[in-house]
């Protein structure tokens, strides 16, 4: 029989989760290693699209992650004035087109799929290839998000792009909220979703610098003042959720030819990390963990590298140049309050 190869996971976000969840333990040994694993569950709700979805279905958690998912009857995209652009209601049989998932119950999904084989360590990575010649790793996977510590170790010159854009997320407490709007304007962007404490809202607005390290207070503060103006509904909820807010600077990852080197690969966020408003970070690293785990099943952990990459690369690479073109065209003065 076979010897089981040994995989180096780094990262137990979502991508990392997923491909320890994906991998089989029977031609696989997985090693996964997270700094801070209580990090994992942080966040509010998760939109998932098909691609997504379908990757929970191969995984094995389609079904758990659809019983905790929030259902969703419309969505409307508005003019920060709040008249619409564009409605969207649910597919045909009342099938949603989009879910929301919490965060938590995600990777609490996920968490139960991770076969118990699996080998779980809590460290700082600075050496990956060091951790992998010490763990007896045949190859290694960089899941360990914008900042990673693989990719930055691997390539020269790939720190993240620090970006002018501020992103904020929190719960809105109260009745169940059913529908999904988004409003654009000049400047900025807001919505409200459905979220498991009633709602959830996110908000993205340039900053007065490029910064690093992000105040909450004085993020929550430049968001109400650049939406002032907007619609009653915004406001509505930016009172509502006083000062209860994550902020932090959206950073992106860099261009990468390639997110293959001698025995290592990089997914997700570490690979192609975008702007927040494309609502497709956790469906990407979703399908690269399946796609990875697929490759390894087929190629072995030596051919996987290079498959994966055909079959994934240049996607993550487009979506991840095409977030913040998007974010300033839905930031532009074109949908502002007053616009044509």
């Amino acid at each position: 029989m076979r010897a089981r190869e040994h995989v180096l996971v780094v990262g137990g976000g979502i991508a990392g989760l997923a491909l320890a969840a994906a991998l089989d333990p029977r031609r696989v040994h997985v090693t996964l290693v997270e700094e801070r694993p209580e990090r994992a569950g942080a966040g509010t709700v998760l939109a998932l699209w098909r691609g997504g979805r379908d990757a929970l279905d191969a995984i094995g958690v389609g079904e758990s992650t659809r019983r905790t998912s929030l259902p969703v009857t419309r969505g409307a995209l508005r003019r920060s004035d709040g008249r619409p652009i564009h409605e969207l209601r649910s597919a045909g049989h009342g099938a949603p087109r989009l879910w929301f998932v919490p965060r938590p119950d995600l990777v609490v999904a996920l968490e139960a799929a991770i076969p118990p084989s699996v080998t779980r360590l809590t460290e700082l990575v600075t050496d990956p290839r060091a951790l992998a010649s010490s763990t007896g790793a045949d190859l290694v996977v960089g899941a360990d998000g914008v900042r990673s510590a693989v990719r930055q170790h691997t390539w020269a010159g790939s720190a993240p792009v620090v970006t002018d854009w501020i992103a904020l997320r929190g719960h809105l407490p109260g009745p169940p909220v059913t529908t999904a709007t988004e409003w654009w304007g000049r400047g900025g962007l807001f919505g409200v979703t459905p979220g498991p404490q009633g709602a959830a809202w996110f908000a993205a607005v340039r900053g007065d610098h490029r910064g690093v390290k992000v105040d909450r207070d004085d993020a929550v503060a430049l968001v109400r003042g650049r939406l002032a103006n907007w619609d009653r509904r915004v406001g509505e909820v930016l009172a509502a959720v006083g000062d209860a807010a994550d902020a932090q600077r959206v950073l992106l990852a860099p261009p990468l030819r390639t997110p293959v080197d001698d025995a290592l690969v990089v997914i997700g966020d570490a690979a192609h990390a975008m702007g927040p408003n494309l609502g497709r970070g956790a469906n990407e690293a979703l399908a690269d963990a399946v796609a990875l785990a697929d490759a390894v099943h087929r190629h072995g952990t030596k051919g996987a590298p290079r498959a994966f990459a055909r079959r994934r690369h240049l996607r993550g690479q487009v979506l991840r140049a095409a977030s913040l073109p998007a974010l300033r065209v839905a930031t532009s003065r074109l949908w502002g309050a007053g616009a044509a």
